[in-house]
């Protein structure tokens, strides 16, 4: 069996490394999911329908170049690739590595187009795998023979950077107990056809269930880069008198403190829950 149980290769520069010290990391997954063996197919060697895709990417501010600092590729009927060393062109649309020793070969190709490191989100991605006819595929000249090409991966970029709970409140609202629970790191608002970020909180409402509020966050192109770890509660003056109503503190990348606007209680139920 010519298969190694994995194949886990990942090479990092000291300039990335220095990079990263500062930076915040992002990881994102494909969707719809296609992948196939290119032309090049050796017997056994199957690179169809890879189950999973994941893409470690690095990034300091908004003004700053992402970085693509790895990729994981797993197929089923074929061990994974971990792939690090990735170099951008000038564009920043398209990132290149090399592996080497990958299944029954000396070198591969690594080739990931698509990847808009400013705007990531729902962007289609294409991976593609050549097998290596040259000594350093990362250099001046960048040659890719289609007729060498192994496999060919491709979907919908979404983000799945982890989040965890960093607050929490519990409220009785008309008789029954409603608890809020906030997510330290923002996420893409599904509710926005900009891409704006928002604050996740999610909601556990006794005889309602459970449903998440997602918080517009008022930073611009800089809010992914900020942590919520607070839920302020405060009374305000509503409609129909006082009224509980609630914001997030957050810090930016240096730590600074912001304060969110504030969102009457009901308010943010009656949206959630479609009341």
């Amino acid at each position: 069996m010519f298969f190694r149980n994995t194949i886990k290769i990942v090479a990092v520069s000291v300039a990335l490394l220095a990079f990263g010290a500062q930076a915040k990391t992002f990881k994102y997954e494909l969707q719809d999911l296609h992948s196939s063996n290119g032309e090049i197919q050796y017997p056994g060697l199957n690179l169809n329908g890879a189950s999973s895709v994941i893409l470690t990417v690095d990034q300091a501010s908004h003004s700053v170049p992402a970085m693509l600092t790895s990729l994981e590729i797993n197929f089923p009927h074929a061990p994974g690739l971990l792939i690090g060393n990735f170099k951008a062109d000038d564009q920043g649309w398209r990132f290149y590595s090399t592996v080497d020793d990958v299944w029954v070969y000396r070198q591969l190709d690594i080739a990931v187009d698509g990847f808009n490191a400013g705007n990531p989100n729902n962007a289609m991605v294409h991976i593609e795998g050549f097998v290596s006819e040259v000594e350093n595929f990362i250099g001046k000249e960048r040659s890719l023979n289609f007729e060498q090409r192994l496999f060919s991966v491709h979907g919908q970029l979404v983000d799945a950077t982890p989040s965890k709970v960093v607050d929490v409140k519990s409220f009785t609202v008309d008789g029954s107990q409603v608890e809020l629970s906030l997510k330290d790191n923002p996420a893409v608002d599904p509710n926005s056809s900009n891409g704006d970020m928002a604050f996740v909180i999610e909601l556990l409402w006794l005889g309602e269930g459970k449903e998440v509020f997602h918080f517009h966050a008022p930073y611009g192109d800089e809010s992914k880069f900020f942590e919520a770890y607070k839920l302020e509660v405060s009374t305000m003056p509503g409609p129909d008198g006082d009224e509980t109503a609630v914001s997030i503190k957050a810090k930016d990348a240096q730590g600074m403190e912001f304060e969110t606007h504030h969102i009457y209680l009901k308010d943010m139920l009656r949206e959630a829950y479609e009341l």
